[in-house]
């Protein structure tokens, strides 16, 4: 899945729980985080989320300074929705 095929996130999509899926390209203006620039509770939360896909962190009241659009470089481009 591309970067480019993943719509903004409507007002519906904000009341569901993060997530993260793997990408194949970035286009230039996402908001980009290396993986060991996270908090360890963000490294772990992508760790278990880059396998069930459910990431377990909420992005409006924690401090993780991720957003639903921004990437994640792991093992792959994660794209955090």
């Amino acid at each position: 899945m591309s970067l480019k095929d993943e719509s903004s996130a409507s007002v519906t999509d904000l009341a569901v729980a993060p997530s993260v899926v793997p990408i194949s390209d970035v286009s230039p203006d996402t908001r980009v985080h290396h993986f060991d620039q996270l908090s360890d509770r963000t490294q772990q939360a992508i760790v278990d989320g880059s396998v069930s896909g459910h990431l377990d962190l909420d992005l409006e009241t924690e401090s993780t300074g991720l957003a639903r659009g921004d990437v994640v470089v792991f093992t792959e481009y994660l794209l955090v929705r």
